[in-house]
This record gives C-alpha cells, sequence and structure tokens, in this order.
C-alpha cells in the first residue's frame, strides 16, 4: 500500500523535529508523517521507507546530510546496527528531555490530560554501563544482541555502554546469557543487596536490571508509602521477588503481595518478612478479592493494568496509589481510568532505567480526589 507518492524503498530527504515513544524521529513532508530510525531532531538525513502506510511511513537511515548539534560523538561503533540501544547517538540531557516530552505528549494525548495540570516531573538520570544483567545471543563466534529488525546477532564491541565487553567475552554455552558483574547461566540463583535490604532471587525471576538506580527506586517508593497516614494494610501487585514489598512491609501492619510467577513467588516467599502474605496468582483474578488497604503499589509488565485491575484499585484502595510503568502509553491509558475513578496525580518521577534507549521508567503517586 502506498499513500500516492510514496512508496517502499523511496530514499527521501528529511528533518526530523522530535523522537516519539517507540524510539522513532518525526518528521513530515508535505505534512505527510515519516517515522525513521538512528536519526534525530535537528538531522537532516536521507532514508529508505521501508513502509509505507494510508497515514504514515517508516524509514531507515541512509545517508547523514548534516548532523543534529545535539548528536554526540558515538562511542560505540555499531550503534546504528545494533539493537541494544538506539539513541547512542544523541546527547544524554536530550535524551532526558526527549523521554520527558513523550510521557507529557502521552498523557495529554492518550490520558486526555492538560500538560499545564501535571505535577512536575523529576527526573533521574543514570550512568552508562547500567545493567545489572543482560540477555545476550549467540551465533557461531558472534556473541551480542540482536541487531535493529533483525535476529542477526551484532557481536558485542568493547565501546559498548550497556554491559561493557569485559562481561561478556567468555560466555557460557547455550543460546542465552544472563550478564552483569560476571558471565553467568540462566539457571543460577543469587543474592542481592541494596541500601539495608538483601533478597534472594533467581535468573528465570524478574527483577530490576539497572544497577545504579536500585537504591533511588526502593527510596522513592518507601517516600510514598510513609506519606500515608493509616498504615494498617497496604498491597503490592505484581510483586516479583520482592523487591519493593521488603521497604513497605516496614511502614506497614500486613501486606499482601499478588505475583502470578511460580519462580518469582517461590523467591518473594523467602525473602519477605512474617507480616508479609505472598499469593501466586494472576493479579486480575485475585485483585477483586482485598476488602481494602491503605496504601496499593503494582508495577505491571508493559501492556500495564488490565481494566479490572485498575476498576479494583480505584475502588479499594482507601489512601495512596503508587505506580511504577515502563511503557508512556499504558501508563497514561492507566492513569487516565483512575483519575476518572476519583483520584489526582500528586507526583511524577521520571527514571532513567535504560540510557541510550527509548524507554521510560515513571513512578507516580495518586491520592482521593477532594
Amino acid at each position: 500500500m502506498d499513500d500516492g507518492f510514496m512508496r517502499e524503498h523511496d530514499i527521501i530527504t528529511i528533518e526530523p523535529t522530535e523522537l516519539v515513544a517507540g524510539g522513532d524521529a518525526l518528521a513530515r513532508v508535505d505534512g505527510f508523517p515519516i517515522f525513521a530510525m538512528n536519526v534525530f531532531p535537528g538531522d537532516v538525513a536521507r532514508v529508505r521507507l521501508y513502509e509505507v502506510k494510508k497515514g504514515f511511513a517508516k524509514g531507515e537511515l541512509v545517508e547523514l546530510l548534516r548532523p543534529s548539534p545535539s548528536r554526540r560523538v558515538e562511542p560505540c561503533p555499531i550503534a546504528n546496527e545494533c539493537g541494544g540501544c538506539n539513541w547512542t547517538a544523541y546527547r544524554l540531557d536530550k535524551q532526558l528531555e526527549a523521554k520527558r516530552r513523550i510521557l507529557t505528549e502521552s498523557l495529554r494525548r492518550i490520558g486526555k490530560l492538560d500538560p499545564g495540570t501535571l505535577p512536575e516531573i523529576a527526573l533521574h538520570p543514570s550512568p552508562l554501563n547500567y545493567r545489572l544483567r543482560s540477555r545476550l545471543h549467540r551465533d557461531g563466534d558472534a556473541v551480542g544482541f540482536y541487531a535493529m529488525r533483525s535476529n542477526r546477532v551484532v557481536p558485542l564491541v568493547p565501546e559498548c555502554e550497556v554491559v561493557g565487553i569485559e562481561t561478556a567475552r567468555h560466555p557460557s554455552e547455550g543460546e542465552q546469557w544472563e550478564v552483569g558483574d560476571e558471565v553467568i547461566r540462566d539457571e543460577r540463583e543469587l543474592t542481592l543487596t541494596v541500601d539495608s535490604f538483601t533478597w534472594r532471587l533467581h535468573t528465570r525471576a524478574f527483577f530490576q536490571v539497572n544497577r545504579h538506580l536500585l537504591g533511588t527506586m526502593l527510596r522513592l517508593v518507601t517516600a510514598h508509602a510513609a506519606r500515608v497516614q493509616h498504615r494498617q494494610t497496604a498491597v503490592d501487585l505484581y510483586g516479583g521477588v520482592g523487591f519493593f514489598t521488603l521497604p513497605i512491609a516496614q511502614l506497614f501492619e500486613r501486606v499482601t503481595m499478588i505475583e502470578g510467577s511460580p519462580v518469582s513467588a517461590h523467591y518473594a516467599r523467602k525473602n519477605v518478612p512474617r507480616n508479609v502474605q505472598v499469593i501466586e496468582a494472576p493479579v486480575e483474578r485475585e485483585v477483586g478479592r482485598f476488602a481494602g488497604a491503605d496504601f496499593v503499589f503494582l508495577d505491571p509488565p508493559r501492556a500495564g493494568a488490565k481494566r479490572e485491575v485498575i476498576s479494583a484499585i480505584a475502588e479499594r484502595a482507601k489512601e495512596m496509589i503508587a505506580y511504577l510503568s515502563c511503557d508512556p502509553v499504558t501508563f497514561s491509558r492507566d492513569a487516565s481510568r483512575l483519575i476518572a475513578s476519583g483520584w489526582s496525580l500528586s507526583t511524577l518521577d521520571l527514571l532513567d532505567l535504560f540510557p541510550n534507549t527509548h524507554h521510560v521508567e515513571t513512578l507516580s503517586s495518586f491520592e482521593r480526589a477532594q
């Protein structure tokens, strides 16, 4: 399909104006939107169209005619090829600004919220080489991330700003590896300590991967929970191995944690104190069964929380809801539903858990509307 004047494989010149959710740059040619990879606001570039639809087209960089002043000297020679990062060539401060705009625009467009009414967005940058662990792939002697839009393995280089080459020089046998301070097999139990807390976990269990911001996230969630006046009950949804459950349990008399993964729930039981009940079940099945809670915390997957989960939380939470989201679009949808149910958005933090990529992580808090 084409729009009448553009076709797949055409090469055109664009000048992007902004970065959008998903990581592409947006340019317009005679008003027609073009989304392109590996280009940034301020660039003048030639791109090859690989998809043309009725209302938009997608392209990939062919030639950079004039670089944006917001570009940096790429420390990674495979930045335009490797799928491990997609914003490496963009200045780190500009990345944070772009993520804030993406979040604000998502709340406006998807959540129907007036940007002027939003709380100030606090930014939390991260140093590079941030990965506590990464999933790499092997193809013969090549070990690295997949290429963009492909399952071809791009070998890691010494300049890698995600994991660093020393952590992945000698991978163990198999198709995938977990990479942290050392290379480890997928099947392994670990112990991790952050601030005064210690967790036992398994490489098959979900865990936050940015080693630099683990303490920041703990302290932010703890600060939200500490603002709750009545601290009898709390609920932690999508609780994983209990990362956030531990600080919450220090503040509340009783905590219910719900986690659908058997592996994560197994380790959560090893980690949490006696005042925590761990329920191994899908959140959408169990969330409607608790009578109420003074504080509700949720950290759902990228798809966000299902409508019935948001409805149950909105009805049963008493004082505060804290929501950690890894996708600004689904977060905006869920925030809109909470606000429509009588809650107000009180605080908004943007955590740069994945620098050099388009991923936007937010921590928000909601309180009963006055």
